[in-house]
């Protein structure tokens, strides 16, 4: 769309909707700039896509003070890569078990992504939560420690074979309790690699919680939630992931 075109569209708009317009392009004026935590990544190796999401996040801060949720930011999250001209899964696609979007970048092989985010009061600067992984309705029936473990390797080494990385957007609070940074974050799956060699005795809790090792550090903690039967992450080693970048807001 032309100037031109653009102005005789806003030619046509009611006052009301002008103002909303202006609104609009009053956050887009001042849009938060971001830092590039690590260069040369997937995203951040394409300029236009970090953009596209910043300026997506002036247009959701230009009406609501609220952070950027779940499931606007899976909505924004693929556009930003539609505006890169990749290919992507359709929307509406069948529902895939722990997988959001396929991404193809045209440069590596497809992604398949689980799309999370927090905006958690007091979020840790060094350890990363994900609240809900995945499912785990079997948990509420187990009844013995062997049975436990099968279960979690099973889900763990079916989890590994779906899904390439999680990626979370954190949306850090000031003060007054609104958003005022958001941080993309991406979690490689393989944190989880040493959940396959956990002792039996691991599991003799009816909510075993279970400790990941890379390179003998301590990365992450599996908790299952036997109460709520997901599977939870705690303790995730903000060094053991990708920063890709922070948008800080004014």
């Amino acid at each position: 769309m032309t100037i031109e075109e653009l102005k005789a569209q806003l030619d046509k708009l009611s006052p009301v909707k002008l103002q909303f317009v202006s609104k609009v392009i009053d956050s887009m004026s001042n849009v938060p700039q971001p830092t590039i935590r690590k260069h040369g990544t997937w995203l951040t190796g394409s300029p236009d896509w970090i953009e596209y999401f910043g300026l997506a996040l002036s247009v959701h801060h230009a009406t609501t003070s609220a952070p950027l949720g779940l499931t606007a930011f899976e909505t924004v999250f693929r556009n930003a890569c539609e505006q890169m001209d990749w290919q992507l899964d359709p929307p509406g696609s069948p529902t895939r078990r722990f997988v959001d979007l396929i991404v193809d970048t045209g440069s590596e092989s497809p992604l398949r992504l689980s799309l999370k985010s927090t905006a958690a009061k007091n979020l840790s600067r060094t350890k990363l939560i994900i609240s809900k992984l995945t499912e785990a309705s079997w948990i509420q029936d187990a009844r013995t420690a062997s049975f436990r473990r099968q279960k979690t390797l099973e889900l763990f080494q079916e989890y590994k074979q779906e899904v390439d990385s999680i990626i979370m957007l954190r949306a850090f609070r000031g003060t007054d309790g609104l958003p005022n940074c958001y941080q993309l974050v991406e979690i490689p799956v393989n944190l989880f690699d040493s959940v396959q060699k956990s002792p039996l005795k691991v599991f003799e809790r009816d909510a075993p919680l279970i400790d990941c090792f890379k390179n003998n550090q301590l990365v992450a903690r599996v908790a299952i939630d036997r109460s709520d039967a997901k599977i939870t992450i705690r303790s995730i080693d903000i060094t053991a992931c990708v920063i890709h970048a922070e948008w800080r807001r004014n």
